[in-house]
């Protein structure tokens, strides 16, 4: 089960492996169905013109809006 939603938006952490992805707000674009043990979505950074898959556990929420 999902744990946020379509048009929520969230802070995405930074990545802790060797890919360019940055820290920053991002705004879920899509649930994607259950892979295995990893629940994903597809995101859209506020600083970036493409979407991105990301796994629930690279998501908070904003600090701002918590």
């Amino acid at each position: 089960m999902h744990k946020y939603k379509i048009g929520q938006t969230l802070d995405l952490l930074p990545n802790r492996g060797s890919s360019s992805r940055k820290a920053g707000e991002c705004k879920i674009v899509a649930l994607l169905p259950y892979e295995g043990h990893v629940i994903q979505y597809k995101v859209q950074s506020v600083t970036e013109t493409h979407q991105r898959i990301v796994s629930e556990n690279d998501l908070q929420l904003s600090v701002a809006r918590a």
